[in-house]
């Protein structure tokens, strides 16, 4: 299934197409699997969706290669992605390296993003994803390059400022 773009960048900031207006990004962040946890025992979403919500996606909790991916995880984040979608929310990905890849596990780190891509690709509240900052093996270009080859509606999020000069690239709040 394929999603149409529904956000483009502009001067670092993400902008609606629907109306041409420009749209707001959340002060905070989210942990993803507390979303889903309260989600899931009671129907609850974040109450503020008029901005893009910054949901932090742990490494280990996706599953840091082929053979350890969460899909009881994965599915249940659909779950609580589609009723954001219902709700007319948005929110962009936030992946966090919660254990320091070892040598050469760069590629599996980006590799388990892109499987999580894969399991919410219909999820039209998926904006995108942040570009992982500071984690070893993990390179900008190669995880957008990843991420993109199926998702080309998905915007990328940096609070880097060496990438920023990047047009595709949203700057993140301080």
């Amino acid at each position: 299934m394929k999603l149409e773009k529904r956000f483009y960048v502009e001067s670092n900031r993400l902008h609606y197409i629907e109306g041409n207006r420009e749209f707001p990004l959340s002060d905070g962040r989210l942990n993803a699997a507390d979303c889903v946890k309260a989600f899931a025992a009671g129907g609850s979403l974040p109450a503020d969706l008029s901005r893009l919500l910054l949901l932090e996606l742990p490494w280990t909790l996706v599953g840091c290669d082929e053979s350890s991916y969460n899909e009881e995880f994965l599915a249940s984040f659909r779950d609580f992605l589609k009723a954001l979608e219902e709700k007319g929310g948005y929110a962009a990905i936030v992946p966090v390296a919660d254990r320091q890849p070892a040598a050469g596990e760069g590629e599996d780190f980006i590799a388990s993003f892109k499987h999580c891509a894969r399991r919410i690709k219909d999820c039209a509240s998926v904006v995108g994803f942040v570009v992982p900052a500071g984690v070893p093996g993990v390179e900008a270009a190669p995880f957008m390059e990843e991420l993109s080859a199926k998702h080309g509606h998905y915007v990328f999020f940096s609070g880097d400022s060496s990438l920023l000069g990047n047009p595709e690239l949203v700057g993140l709040p301080a």
